[in-house]
């Protein structure tokens, strides 16, 4: 591989002028100069030292997003965001995969920090374990100290300013729908309890109980993970409490996707028996079988704004919490619960009242 050396020696200039013309430096060069550089880099086939380069500017231009699972729609949509925004500004993206496992994002952030990357974008939610927080401050902390930016696209507990939406309140709104439909039996798929997104949806399905006045029952709250499977056993762990319900509301979409599978080996169909809603709306949530009732969120320009953060605390700023809005889409997996209370696949049902 050709160096700068290489460069410089070819073209008959100093690398000092070799660098200054292929980082487009401010410095004035004599226009026959700079072409005699540039096409000895093009003889030469010259890449730029990126890691050089960036040792001499405090970082280089590699963004690092941590996902809690690629093979997720959701992330993989953020992550296209992401890319589209930084190819245009010559960052590459590196995406990195925690598995949700703190060691792992540890790890990760630890690496992008010797490699002196410039951004750190974590597009899944902070975990809720303080000590676990303490250890990855420490690690941003000395990445911010040679100027790097940390951004997040989901709720965390470090203080820094976030990308993303009002979960909560778009939880909610799918709760006062279903309500509107004439559900009074809601149960809830939750998410894993170690991620803070579970947490402001789980409030957002209790608040819309509050709203809408129908009691809460803790044995239709449901503790699960984010994939399909997990939606699985979140309707058997359902059907094993015994509390009767008539929708199914899931903190994800793959997890609404993975209850609407299980209740149809159940016997039980969807949304004439059990309606279900999701959260996201990720690409397959309107080509499934029935289409899902979902919470649509804007992933790919998250990503994008996600990296437009990251450029502006690169530039000095300090912007604030930016707050994307969501829309509530209705498909084919929402309906008026049975009419009469009826008993199917070992699920009591009991009848219901329209909330007007």
């Amino acid at each position: 591989m050709a160096s700068i050396t290489d460069v410089a020696r070819l073209a008959g200039v100093s690398t000092a002028t070799v660098s200054r013309v292929v980082s487009l430096a401010p410095y004035a060069v004599n226009p026959a100069t700079r072409e005699r550089v540039l096409e000895a880099a093009r003889t030469l086939d010259y890449v730029p030292n990126a890691l050089a380069r960036g040792l001499h500017k405090s970082h280089v231009p590699v963004v690092g997003v941590i996902v809690h699972d690629i093979t997720d729609p959701y992330f993989a949509e953020v992550v296209r965001g992401v890319e589209d925004a930084a190819s245009v500004g010559g960052f590459l993206v590196i995406t990195c995969s925690s598995d949700r496992i703190a060691e792992r994002e540890h790890s990760y952030v630890r690496l992008l920090r010797s490699m002196r990357a410039s951004t750190v974008i974590f597009a899944g939610s902070g975990l809720t374990d303080p000590a676990l927080n303490a250890e990855l401050a420490m690690h941003l902390n000395a990445m911010r100290a040679y100027g790097a930016a940390v951004v997040h696209c989901s709720p965390h507990a470090l203080g820094d300013a976030e990308i993303g939406i009002d979960n909560a309140a778009a939880m909610e709104g799918i709760v006062v729908a279903l309500a509107n439909l004439g559900h009074r039996r809601i149960a809830f798929l939750a998410g894993p309890a170690s991620l803070y997104v579970s947490h402001e949806r789980l409030e957002g399905y209790r608040r819309g109980l509050a709203a809408t006045g129908i009691g809460s029952d803790p044995r239709l709250v449901v503790s699960t993970g984010f994939n399909q499977e997990s939606g699985a056993l979140g309707v058997d762990a359902l059907v094993a409490a015994g509390a009767p319900f008539t929708a199914i509301c899931a903190a994800n979409d793959l997890l609404a996707l993975g209850a609407i599978q299980r209740l149809a080996e159940l016997g039980l169909d969807v949304p004439r028996d059990v309606s279900v809603t999701g959260f996201d709306d990720i690409p397959t949530a309107a080509m499934a079988s029935p289409s899902l009732s979902t919470v649509q969120l804007p992933l790919k320009e998250i990503g994008r704004r996600a990296f437009a953060f990251a450029e502006r605390v690169l530039a000095g700023e300090t912007p604030k919490n930016d707050v994307l809005p969501t829309t509530l889409v209705m498909r084919g997996s929402t309906g008026a619960p049975p009419a009469e209370a009826a008993e199917a696949a070992a699920i009591q049902r009991v009848p219901t009242a329209v909330v007007a």
